[in-house]
């Protein structure tokens, strides 16, 4: 891996910004595209051990989760929508995100560092990865993205990731469009999921069962979208790999705009007047999830020969 061409590569992604498939082509160290965050720094709103991942990512120790600000995404129903939308949180260079990256390998003792949310700011999180293993880093890097990557970005992270855990949220680009606000979201997941692939195969583990290497795919189903998730299923077992290891979520919740309620005013059908109502937003995804849409994504997998998944209260040994 030639390091000085790796840094030379992310300044120049940051001069005219190609690092996700909106391609705001914008000079970051002048202005901001779409994510609304700057060239110099990353915005960073939480860095500490977190035991809200998969076991074989969290561990015993916990994963030393950095939660990056902003997102190039706007889904609807965001969970961590006050860190992704509202972009709270505070600004620390890459040397500064890399004395961090140490701090949890020494003091905290975590199993990894896992990298949420950085699609928008790759060039920083390679400059900081490199910066950290002159300082000694040597535990895994995980990349924790919604898979709205370009390739390009990707590339640059050839070598400096040893774990992606992608989401592949849905399948049709209305979906996309409508709860993503991304409507060519599917062509880039699958692109970024097979790119990803390409770079550290499938999932493989410690002998005590901690992730060390490979793809951990996760898939949320969503209410009333369990045909999405189906086709997803099959896609990955016939174009990545029917070995992959996939995390089929059941923790849906509507959070951010959804159930929200809002005035509408629209034109009276009788005496031409307008009328006002209040609606709720995103009615049709204001709900949890059903155990049997739950139960039909996880048949699908099963049938497109997908076999390792992830179990919440599983235990730490893996196949």
């Amino acid at each position: 891996m030639d390091e000085a061409n790796k840094r030379s590569r992310a300044y120049a992604h940051l001069s005219e910004c190609n690092l996700c498939p909106r391609k705001c082509g914008v000079n970051r160290f002048e202005t901001t595209g779409m994510c609304m965050i700057g060239a110099e720094t990353a915005k960073v709103n939480v860095i500490a051990p977190h035991r809200g991942e998969e076991p074989c990512i969290q561990g015993f120790h916990g994963s030393g989760s950095v939660f990056f600000s902003g997102c190039n995404l706007r889904c609807v129903f965001c969970q961590n929508h006050d860190i992704a939308h509202q972009r709270n949180g505070f600004d620390l260079t890459p040397e500064e995100l890399a004395e961090w990256y140490l701090k949890l390998q020494t003091v905290g003792n975590v199993h990894n560092i896992n990298l949420v949310t950085p699609e928008h700011v790759v060039p920083q999180v390679a400059l900081s990865i490199l910066a950290a293993r002159d300082m000694g880093l040597r535990i895994p890097i995980v990349y924790n993205t919604s898979a709205f990557d370009s390739l390009e970005s990707l590339q640059l992270l050839d070598g400096l990731v040893d774990i992606y855990l992608p989401d592949f949220k849905v399948w049709r680009s209305s979906t996309s469009k409508r709860l993503l606000k991304a409507e060519d979201y599917t062509t880039t997941a699958m692109e970024s999921i097979k790119e990803m692939h390409r770079q550290v195969g499938d999932l493989s583990f410690t002998s005590d069962g901690i992730a060390k290497k490979g793809v951990l795919l996760r898939h949320l189903v969503m209410p009333g979208k369990e045909d999405e998730g189906r086709e997803i299923m099959r896609w990955l077992a016939e174009n990545v790999s029917r070995d992959l290891y996939v995390h089929i979520m059941e923790q849906y919740h509507p959070d951010a705009h959804v159930g929200k309620k809002r005035r509408v005013t629209r034109q009276g059908r009788v005496g031409g007047g307008q009328e006002t109502k209040e609606e709720v937003r995103y009615a049709e995804i204001n709900r949890a999830v059903r155990d049997e849409e739950l139960g039909s994504v996880k048949d699908a997998a099963v049938k497109a020969g997908l076999w390792r998944f992830c179990e919440p209260n599983e235990g730490q040994f893996h196949l």
